[in-house]
Order: C-alpha cells, then structure tokens, then sequence
C-alpha cells in the first residue's frame, strides 16, 4: 500500500466512532506513561527514557499516520499540561518532532503485518529519521549543549534502550493481532 494511500485510509479512520473512542483511551495512556513512566538518567538530565511510545504504536498498526501523529502530539501537550501546569516548558518543536514519530510509525506499521522486520525498520526509522537528529537539535538550543556532543550522549542510550524497545513491540504484536481481529 502506497504511503499516499495509507494517510487517505487513516483520515477515514476519524469517521468511526470507535476509532475516537479508542484512540482517546490511548492517549490517556499516553499521557499517564508520559507522566509517570518517564525517568532521566542522572548523570544525563537530557536523555529521557519511558514507555509512552506504546499507546502510539497500537495506535500506528490499528489506526495508521494520521491518528497516531494525532494521539501523540496531543499526549505530548496534554502530558505538560497535566505535569507541570504553571511553568511555560513546552516547546513546538519538540511536539512537532513527537508528532513526526507517531507519524513514521505509522507509514511503516498500518495495514501491515508487523514483522519483527517492520518493528525493527519503524525503531530505526525513528531513531534516525526523528528522535536522535531532530529531538537533539531542539535540546541542543534549548540546554545550550554542542550538538555533536549532545548527540553522542543520547545516542549512547537511546539506542540500546530502541532494542529495549523493539522487543516490547514484538510481545505486544500478539495481542494487536487479536484487537485487529476484532475490530475487522
């Protein structure tokens, strides 16, 4: 299926109102991981690792591009919104980078049968399309930090954390399989 084609699919997606309901349960569970399932390591304040990426791969495989870039550029607000309410620490280009990523796993997961092949091209696509390049430029301004180094430091974790990562998509494909079934 062409990419073109995946995004018309995914935007029809919107018209049921199943796909609303749980694509709204997701991003509360967006949110939820994005508050309390997120730790920085403390020697590096600027690499954060969490679960929050699993709502938006179920959304990704069952909804496609267009809903998961939705659910997760919303949990991103929201999760700011909700955890620090008073302090202006939101930043667009950071939202704009997670909206990207719900939007590559998307392009690679929907209407797929999500292979450990396809898990493991959606992780790196991520990795070096969205959240090591584009995630580093944002904190490299924002923290003030050369970018290079910067890079190397997150790269040094996010990466074997993406293996992490990918087996977590591999034991959740069995139970997407079932949903799919029962949404069909």
């Amino acid at each position: 299926m062409s990419i073109i084609k995946k995004f018309a699919e995914s935007s029809k997606e919107l018209g049921h109102v199943q796909t609303l309901a749980v694509c709204a349960m997701l991003l509360a569970l967006r949110v939820v991981l994005g508050i309390f399932s997120n730790f920085t390591l403390a020697i590096m304040p600027f690499v954060k690792i969490g679960f929050s990426f699993i709502p938006i791969v179920i959304v990704a495989y069952l909804y496609g591009p267009v809903c998961a870039g939705i659910v997760s550029g919303a949990g991103d607000i929201l999760s700011i919104i909700i955890s620090n309410p008073t302090a202006f620490s939101m930043n667009p280009a950071l939202t704009a980078c997670y909206v990207w990523e719900g939007i590559l796993y998307g392009m690679i997961l929907y209407k797929s049968d999500m292979s450990l092949k396809r898990i493991i091209i959606s992780k790196v696509a991520v990795l070096v399309l969205c959240t090591l390049p584009l995630n580093t430029i944002v904190l490299s301004g924002m923290m003030n930090i050369p970018y290079l180094q910067l890079l190397l430091y997150r790269a040094a974790v996010l990466v074997p954390f993406g293996v992490v990562e990918v087996i977590i998509m591999r034991f959740i494909k069995p139970l997407l399989d079932r949903i799919k079934f029962i949404k069909a």
